[in-house]
């Protein structure tokens, strides 16, 4: 982590940001309400400590280490993820994160350690972790919705943090190209012959990304001459919804390829699509979003849309390290482009 010798400390904060030592502890310790300090003193004292590099001790705030028990780790960073019943670990999105994550961690120096966080979506300005700087030294944060995007932006904060797979106007973010994404599933299926294709999509929790998704796909299937596509709306991202949803698709319009926005909605309308006696990809072609580790191992195995999640934890990762240090002031905004994965299923 550096010579620890170096570390800015509270005095060197209040120089900077023009106020007391005593007012600095309370700002870094989340304190400053009880005592009523403004918020232009808030956030001078924030910014002092961003520019200076300010590491918050995490062995004296938060693990009270004790005789024999070993050190607090070099550096910690924290995922933050939502709440969610089908946001799960095992195979999905949030393990490709964790993955990409830790292996960036591994080639730093020191003993960095890697956290998994959750946050109500829409309520992640209540997060405890990114208030008082006690739990981590940075985060990289994922399924944010608007509201929390909103939050972000405006916010200003002692630990450095980058949201992942969004684009932000203020803060630091890595993302991949969603509109392209759901493009090259339109333009796939129109390569294919499919004349009538249709979308899966979920209402909430509310994600950019996903819209674009959507949006993308409707748009290049309109510029390939195909017809409108129908866009079913679930209200969550549950399979069980999912195949109710590619049901009625199949059944009501007649669809030849349904496009799903993650590959559980995908999978499940793959095998609806299939106890309705189509099948696939013969009569339906199917396409997912993500590539999570379950989707070649289908029957068909499913065609999806892939991000670079190694690339995008790589630069998340590097980016917060030289943040966190107070080497790096300008937010990160990287848009990396996602691949097709055609399989059988499509």
């Amino acid at each position: 982590m550096g010579d620890r010798g170096s570390r800015a400390t509270h005095r060197d904060v209040a120089r900077l940001a023009g106020t007391s030592p005593a007012t600095v502890s309370l700002v870094l310790g989340n304190k400053h309400r009880a005592v009523r300090i403004s918020e232009r003193t808030r956030h001078a004292v924030l910014a002092a400590a961003r520019e200076l590099g300010y590491v918050p001790d995490l062995g004296a705030r938060r693990l009270r280490v004790r005789p024999g028990e070993g050190a607090a780790p070099d550096l910690v960073v924290a995922v933050l993820r939502p709440y969610g019943p089908n946001l799960g670990l095992a195979g999905g999105l949030a393990g490709h994160i964790l993955e990409a994550a830790s292996a960036s961690l591994r080639a730093l120096p020191g003993s960095p350690q890697l956290v998994l966080e959750y946050f109500e979506p829409g309520r992640l300005n209540e997060h405890q972790g990114l208030l008082s700087g006690a739990r981590f030294h940075g985060a990289i944060i994922t399924g944010l919705t608007p509201e929390d995007e909103a939050f972000l932006d405006a916010a200003t904060l002692l630990v450095p943090v980058i949201a992942y797979q969004r684009t932000l106007t203020r803060a630091a973010s890595v993302d991949a190209d969603n509109r392209a994404g759901g493009a090259e599933v339109a333009r796939h299926f129109a390569e294919r012959g499919r004349r009538r294709p249709a979308a899966i999509t979920y209402a909430g929790p509310r994600s950019r990304a996903v819209e674009q998704r959507v949006e993308g796909f409707l748009q290049a299937a309109m510029d390939a001459g195909l017809p409108a596509p129908a866009v079913a709306t679930i209200p969550a991202p549950d399979p069980d919804a999912a195949a109710a949803a590619a049901g009625e698709l199949l059944e009501r319009d007649a669809v030849d390829a349904l496009f799903a926005v993650n590959d559980l909605l995908a999978v499940a309308a793959m095998h609806a699509a299939i106890a309705r006696g189509k099948r696939v990809p013969e009569q339906v072609g199917v396409v997912g979003y993500d590539d999570v580790a379950y989707a070649r191992f289908q029957n068909p195995p499913l065609s999806t849309v892939r991000l670079p999640y190694t690339q995008m934890g790589t630069a998340a990762v590097d980016w917060l390290y030289e943040a966190i240090h107070g080497r790096e002031q300008a937010p990160l905004r990287r848009v990396f482009r996602p691949e097709l994965v055609v399989r059988a299923s499509s």
